[in-house]
């Protein structure tokens, strides 16, 4: 990994019944996400088995790119869909790589 890449793993907790919205939602910005930035290297969710949690891994190619993303429309109105369906704020934390592989080609 280059010295200005690194990662964000996101934490969000939705209200009771409130998932599949959050979910929807999150499927729609990864789409404009997967479409115009391609500096966005790595852009998904998951759900932890047996709870209503949704853990977003991200991986930028720098400090830019993050804000870029964050300063997109579609990001903006993410934020504002998604913050009636938050029973707690996103919790948010920078990460290195350590070990491992993201992912294989291809055959």
């Amino acid at each position: 990994m280059s010295s200005g890449e690194f990662y964000n793993i996101v934490k969000l907790v939705p209200k009771p019944g409130k998932f599949d919205e959050l979910a929807a939602a999150f499927q729609t910005l990864c789409k404009h996400v997967e479409a115009t930035e391609p500096k966005t290297q790595i852009y998904f969710s998951v759900r932890p088995h047996k709870t209503d949690e949704m853990i977003i891994v991200e991986k930028y190619t720098d400090t830019e790119n993050l804000k870029a993303h964050g300063s997109t429309p579609e990001f903006k109105a993410f934020g504002r869909a998604i913050g009636p369906l938050l029973a707690a704020p996103p919790q948010m934390q920078r990460g290195d790589y350590v070990a491992g592989f993201e992912g294989r080609s291809k055959l």
